[in-house]
């Protein structure tokens, strides 16, 4: 297993030489997120952020988070730290008439550059490409994009570029941008992260990839 995993991340690095940053097709903004993990993805599961869903509500167009309730449920302090600035965060930005958030907790963002991060004109470097590739989507737990497998292998390759330091966390904010990554960035979490990504399209269907606030990452196939 290990030298398959060196393998691939041998043939990820070849790939890579051969991709121009020029011709990146997606803008990059925010290399760092206002939330700051302190590695919480080591001590927490994708499941842990989700379970919080029932003490999110939205009160007067703003996020709020039932912290009373969640304490005596005993879900961690640390954990509600991290959720609550992720809401000071939103929240900004609801004020700021950036994002809009409806009572079922759904995310509008009302940035009329959101297409930004969408290939120009339908401009692809590659063909043959099934999926889709949409621009990020915000959640209350963190975000969300759809990758086509054209670009799902080619994060993938940023990924396992970063995990063997070929790479810094302005590469990863193209992709997904306004989180943590500089903060979070180790070769055995990039590392992880791209062979999850190329597992998951290895059918060459496309990826859906959901990110928490906390870095903690789940990979699907479209």
């Amino acid at each position: 297993m290990k030298k398959f995993f060196n393998f691939i991340l041998s043939l990820v690095l070849i790939i890579s030489m051969f991709s121009f940053s020029g011709l990146n097709v997606f803008a990059a903004e925010n290399v760092e997120s206002p939330i700051q993990t302190k590695n919480i993805e080591d001590e927490y599961t994708f499941e842990d952020i989700m379970s919080l869903e029932k003490y999110v509500s939205v009160n007067e167009g703003l996020f709020n988070l039932d912290t009373a309730s969640a304490i005596k449920d005993g879900v961690s302090l640390e954990l509600l730290e991290g959720q609550q600035r992720y809401f000071d965060s939103l929240n900004l930005e609801i004020n700021e008439g950036e994002l809009k958030v409806d009572e079922n907790l759904e995310i509008t963002n009302l940035d009329s550059n959101s297409d930004k991060y969408l290939p120009n004109n339908g401009i692809s470097l590659f063909t043959n490409c099934n999926g889709v590739t949409t621009s990020p989507t915000t959640h209350w737990w963190g975000k969300s994009r759809k990758l086509n497998s054209c670009d799902a292998n080619k994060f993938a390759a940023d990924l396992a570029s970063v995990a063997v330091g070929g790479g810094s966390a302005a590469l990863l904010a193209v992709w997904i941008p306004g989180m943590g990554w500089a903060s979070i960035i180790a070769a055995g979490y990039a590392g992880l992260f791209s062979s999850r990504v190329y597992a998951n399209n290895s059918y060459s269907t496309g990826v859906i990839c959901n990110l928490t606030w906390a870095m903690i990452f789940d990979v699907e196939p479209q």
